[in-house]
């Protein structure tokens, strides 16, 4: 699966929390909700449909995209 996007809440309220979201070879998009160890999962068919659960789930507080960051630190962005 190739890296779209990868949100960060920078550990606001005293937990980590990340909204990952990834394209697969099928077209089909993953979103991942990791709040501490606990990771969700769930696949949507389009881009947009990933792009509005992600927004919603960043609605609230202020999130870092870390996305740039990861392929700028040379760590590989394609999974």
């Amino acid at each position: 699966m190739e890296l779209v996007e990868h949100w960060w809440n920078g550990g606001a309220g005293g937990h980590r929390e990340d909204v990952i979201v990834r394209r697969g070879p099928e077209g089909t998009h993953e979103v991942e909700l990791r709040v501490g160890a606990r990771s969700i999962k769930r696949e949507y068919r389009t881009r947009d449909e990933a792009k509005t659960i992600s927004d919603g789930l960043r609605a609230v507080g202020v999130w870092l995209d870390l996305t740039r960051l990861r392929s700028f630190a040379g760590q590989a962005v394609a999974r």
